[in-house]
Formats: C-alpha cells, sequence, structure tokens
C-alpha cells in the first residue's frame, strides 16, 4: 500500500510540475534571426540572391545587374537613376539598402554600337545621344576622337575620352 501511495504521490508532482511548464514557451532563433540584417550590401558586387534577401523587387534586381553588366557597375548610388524605370524617389529607396558602391572598372563603350539604352546607363544626356544619333545617321560612324570632340562637350569628352572605342574587334 506504501509502494501504491508514494507511486501516486509521485505522479501527482509530476503531473503539476508538467501543468506548469505548459504555460512556459520557448522561442528557438533561427542563425537568420538571431542577428538582424542591418549589414549593407555592395550595389556592385552583391548577388541576385542577396538582393531579393534584402527585400528589393526582382523587377530593380534585374535591372541593376544588366546595369553592371553593361557599364562595369556603379561609381555611386546616384547613377541608378540612368536605369529606366527607377526614379529620384525609388533610388533614395534603394539607396538605404546599399553601401557606397566598391571600385570597379568602367567597361569600353563601342559608341557606334551602342543604343540609347546603353548611352543613357553611361551617363549621356538626351541631347548628347542625340546628337551622337544624329551624327552616326550623317557619317555612317564615329571614326576618332576628334570626331567626338565634335560632339560632345569638352567636359564628357574628357571623362570618357578613355573608356570610348570605335570599332569591335572580335
Amino acid at each position: 500500500m506504501k509502494k501504491i501511495f508514494v507511486i501516486i504521490l509521485m505522479l501527482s508532482f509530476i503531473n503539476v510540475y508538467a501543468a506548469e511548464k505548459e504555460d512556459e514557451f520557448r522561442v528557438i532563433l533561427s542563425p537568420n534571426t538571431k542577428n538582424p540584417q542591418t549589414k549593407y550590401l555592395d550595389i556592385n558586387t552583391s548577388s541576385k540572391e542577396e538582393m531579393l534577401a534584402k527585400g528589393i523587387s526582382l523587377n530593380y534586381v534585374n535591372k541593376i545587374i544588366e546595369y553592371r553588366e553593361i557599364t562595369g557597375g556603379f561609381s555611386n548610388l546616384k547613377e541608378m537613376v540612368r536605369i529606366s524605370g527607377i526614379g529620384d524617389k525609388t533610388q533614395e529607396k534603394l539607396a538605404k539598402n546599399f553601401s557606397k558602391p566598391s571600385e570597379f572598372k568602367r567597361k569600353e563603350l563601342y559608341i557606334n554600337n551602342a543604343d540609347d539604352k546603353i548611352l543613357k546607363y553611361f551617363g549621356f544626356t538626351k541631347k548628347e545621344i542625340k546628337n551622337i544619333e544624329d551624327y552616326r545617321a550623317k557619317n555612317s560612324k564615329i571614326s576618332n576622337n576628334l570626331e567626338l570632340k565634335k560632339i560632345l562637350s569638352d567636359t564628357k569628352y574628357d571623362k570618357y575620352k578613355d573608356i570610348i572605342k570605335y570599332e569591335k574587334i572580335d
């Protein structure tokens, strides 16, 4: 009888202890929530997955990557406004996800093969793009720096003279 009494007593204590534990709960944090993502991304090196994980829409991510592939990268975050569909307000929102861009090498610009989009990506204004297109239409192509200097302002010419190429040799 004593054994039965002891067993019942032990079971009641276990039951009371278990009932108390039911009211408690534990939050289990996965590694990605333990350390909040406060780190900024480098717009010139971050992957598609990293940008998507930051909450940037697929449309903007694809456009940013396309810009990088065409120009070589961003020298500053303000360059995002050169991308169609990204205005000043959107650029400000997107810039909150990125740090100052890392150094990069600007790709060569084959001026005779470049369309409006590529010229805009490289920072040419609508007026400069029109001047380039008009010159190419009239003369079939821009052949050298002397011709280019006639089309562009001195400031623009000095900025781009080292990356502009006239013939793409395959």
